[in-house]
């Protein structure tokens, strides 16, 4: 947090901003939207915001209410308690070169890995 910003007092846990803002990422960038896109459908006034709630504004993770988990989850689709849990599979962090069935997560956590052709992990999830 930075200096002299208070906590509010109904943000979610800060170890779990992080968690939050890789699942914001992986699920906008799922649907196929922008920053600005999420930004605009949660109320907020520019992708900028979009950009810290994900953890990429000069390293700073910004804080969410608990209003705020149950907007995006709305948003997504998913329950708040998926939004704000890291995978099982893979903890957030697949293997180097390889992306989560599971989650989603991209290759070496870099967003243009995503659509690599086939190399992906397949640990804990079901084989054909």
């Amino acid at each position: 947090m930075t200096p002299g910003r208070r906590r509010r007092v109904d943000n979610i846990p800060e170890g779990q901003t992080a968690i939050v803002g890789v699942n914001i990422r992986t699920l906008r960038q799922r649907k196929g939207w922008s920053q600005a896109k999420l930004g605009e459908l949660m109320g907020w006034l520019s992708a900028s915001t979009v950009c810290a709630a994900e953890g990429h504004r000069d390293g700073r993770q910004r804080g969410f209410t608990a209003d705020e988990i149950e907007r995006l989850s709305s948003i997504f689709g998913i329950s708040p308690q998926q939004l704000t849990t890291r995978c099982t599979n893979c903890g957030g962090h697949p293997p180097s070169g390889f992306g989560c069935l599971a989650c989603g997560a991209a290759l070496g956590g870099h967003p243009s890995a995503a659509t690599a052709p086939s190399r992906r992990s397949t640990q804990g999830a079901a084989r054909s």
